[in-house]
């Protein structure tokens, strides 16, 4: 195993304290109880750790399924808001295109109406052609019978070729009252003629406008269609993201339902190893009483260590900047003369609250805990910069358990419990024995073993 050096200070205060050794048990608990309470109690402590570490792994699904149920809720939220857009955009395109329909139909109305007006007024136009014709045919005819009738007699001619001054006039007037008529007519064709050409020159032009304002109708009423269509497929689009997007919450809702029943029952049965743990506890503390034996530690034979002595590179599952921390942990607990068996309840404790890591966080039962133990932010556990320091909250958290009456021969958990007030006065039991090793390892003692 690589060894990291450290100063000689810290390898003296590593080995600052001996091992106690249990001697001379009496007869009255006899070791078969004492090894049937042993093995019930080992048995037990992996029980509650294999529970206990089940209950982390499932606060951690929990806090993955919680994250994806909040997105899932978000993302939902997000598509329904874009749901309501797409339909008021859909309703917005209905109506556009019920607009242009409306429009189309008019101006088709409109159109038909003005080639209705030009028909008939072709018709008449062609009607006044013929009578016009006619009219001319007529006033040449009349123009012709007069000059047959008459010749090239004068004015003078036909006064005096009249009969008598009477018959003179009334020739003379009936020449004029003809001409007159025939002037007459002739006008009225020019005028009837000219009105009809202004007519149709306007109704074609009517036409026309009419006509591109059906082509401009026709292409709203074509692009009003497609932009209704493109939203009413898009809110299809968007109504089945929201049915899939429901479907996935309510599958991570119900997931989160099961996980969370899961974690009820391993509570449960947590308490229920607990309470027998605590069963065996007590009777096995009975029977140390009742045999006279002391609640402490047995060392063994020393192995390494002294002054210079170097820090593992790990300890088990710890390694690295937590061997560190542990070892500061041992340090505050030599200097103020606590022995093996406290050093490992406060290792133990380390363990359970931070995993001998300095962390600058807490939890949701203390938003404010913070550093090795966890310790809050009252006033009992000293600055930030002491809760932040593993030296400083160790020597804090000795302090208070040296405080604690009968810790000595207490079960490690409900000792480390009286200090920290956890919710569950067992839940340190599960990390004795790594405590335990790590106190072993860092004194120089690795087979050591305590009560």
């Amino acid at each position: 195993m690589r060894q990291t050096p450290v100063r000689s200070s810290l390898g003296r205060r590593l080995l600052g304290v001996g091992a106690t050794v249990l001697v001379g048990l009496t007869a009255v608990a006899g070791p078969a109880m004492a090894d049937s309470y042993d093995a019930q109690r080992r048995t037990l402590e992996a029980q509650l750790q294999q529970a206990t570490q089940a209950a982390d792994q499932l606060t951690a699904t929990l806090a993955t399924v919680n994250t994806q149920l909040t997105q899932a809720q978000s993302q939902l939220q997000t598509t329904e808001s874009n749901l309501t857009t797409a339909q008021a955009g859909l309703r917005t395109a209905q109506d556009a295109l019920a607009t242009s329909q409306r429009e189309e139909v008019l101006i088709t109305n409109r159109l038909q109406d003005a080639q209705a007006q030009v028909a008939t007024l072709t018709t008449k136009i062609s009607a006044d052609a013929s009578q016009t014709a006619k009219a001319h045919a007529a006033i040449g005819q009349m123009a012709r019978q007069a000059y047959q009738d008459r010749g090239s007699t004068s004015t003078i001619g036909l006064v005096l070729g009249a009969q008598n001054a009477q018959d003179a006039v009334d020739q003379f007037a009936m020449v004029s009252t003809g001409l007159r008529v025939q002037a007459a007519a002739l006008s009225q064709l020019r005028q009837v003629d000219a009105e009809n050409r202004n007519d149709q020159a306007r109704l074609t032009a009517v036409q026309d406008l009419i006509t591109a304002l059906k082509a401009e109708a026709d292409k709203k009423l074509a692009d009003a269609a497609s932009a209704e269509a493109d939203a009413a497929t898009k809110t299809t689009e968007i109504q089945t993201l929201v049915a899939d997007q429901t479907a996935q919450l309510a599958s991570v809702t119900a997931l989160r339902t099961t996980y969370l029943a899961q974690q009820a029952q391993n509570a449960a049965e947590r308490q229920v190893i607990s309470s027998s743990l605590a069963d065996i506890i007590a009777k096995q503390r009975a029977a140390q009483a009742a045999a006279g034996q002391a609640t402490s530690c047995s060392a063994g034979a020393p192995a390494g260590g002294g002054p210079g002595a170097a820090l593992p590179n790990s300890i088990g599952r710890f390694s690295g900047q937590q061997v560190v921390n542990a070892a500061q942990v041992i340090i505050a607990a030599n200097d103020l003369g606590i022995d093996l068996r406290g050093q490992s309840i406060g290792m133990m404790t380390a363990i359970g609250e931070s995993n001998l890591v300095n962390v600058n966080y807490g939890d949701v039962a203390g938003p404010d805990s913070r550093g090795l133990f966890q310790q809050r932010a009252n006033g009992a556990w000293g600055s930030y910069s002491d809760r932040m320091n593993p030296r400083i909250a160790a020597t804090n958290f000795f302090r208070a358990l040296l405080g604690v009456p009968g810790w000595e021969t207490m079960a490690p958990t409900l000792a480390a419990h009286a200090v920290q007030r956890n919710a569950n006065p067992y839940y340190y039991t599960p990390y004795w024995n790594e405590g335990v090793q790590i106190v072993g390892v860092l004194s120089g003692y690795p087979n050591l073993s305590c009560q």
